[in-house]
Order: C-alpha cells, then sequence, then structure tokens
C-alpha cells in the first residue's frame, strides 16, 4: 500500500523572466526606423533607375549608398537590440535613434 504521508517534491525555482525594455514600445519604434530607412533606399533605388531609363539623373551614387550604409547599420544595431537585453539593448536602439536624424541631416535637410 502507499504511504499515509504525502512527500512533497523539490520544485526548481522557475527561470526568470528576460528583462524587458524599460519604455514601453522602445524596440518597435526603433525597429519602424531601422525598417523605414530599407523602404527609403528601395524608394531611391527605384527613382535612379527609372531616372537612368529616362535619361535623367536620379538621386546619385552618394545618395544611394549613404542611405544603403545608413540602413545597414540601422538593422544591424536593431538586430542587435531585438536579440540583447538590458544596457546592450539601449545601446543598440541609441544607436538606432541616432542615426535617424544623421541620416536625415546629411541626405534630407542640408
Amino acid at each position: 500500500m502507499a504511504e499515509p504521508d504525502t512527500v512533497e517534491l523539490r520544485v526548481a525555482s522557475p527561470a526568470r523572466e528576460p528583462a524587458r525594455a524599460r519604455i514601453p514600445g522602445w524596440r518597435g519604434i526603433t525597429g519602424a526606423f531601422a525598417a523605414g530607412w530599407g523602404v527609403v533606399f528601395l524608394v531611391l533605388l527605384a527613382a535612379q533607375l527609372l531616372a537612368w531609363a529616362g535619361g535623367g539623373e536620379g538621386p546619385g551614387a552618394y545618395t544611394l549608398v549613404g542611405h544603403l550604409v545608413g540602413g545597414v547599420l540601422a538593422g544591424g544595431a536593431q538586430y542587435v537590440a531585438d536579440r540583447s537585453d538590458g544596457v546592450r539593448a539601449g545601446v543598440a536602439g541609441g544607436a538606432v535613434a541616432v542615426l535617424t536624424p544623421t541620416m536625415l541631416w546629411l541626405f534630407w535637410w542640408s
């Protein structure tokens, strides 16, 4: 027969939840910035191809290469932000947030 006393089993403590962003939506906002620069590059590339087909100048190599490099940097930083926690994720998201006004200044406002 079974023992009359119930023996309590030890249960491992639950794993800690990964740290979440302290600013709600931060990763979403920086992700939208990074994705937006990818879309802007594709639009500029299409504009350049259409300009070449029509015999025009288009945006130019400086603008295309600049947007490509900035988009790759922003995408890489966002990749790190999405797969990291804590300070590392914050710094990577901050890099996207700094790249965005920098690219706006270099390629659109100046």
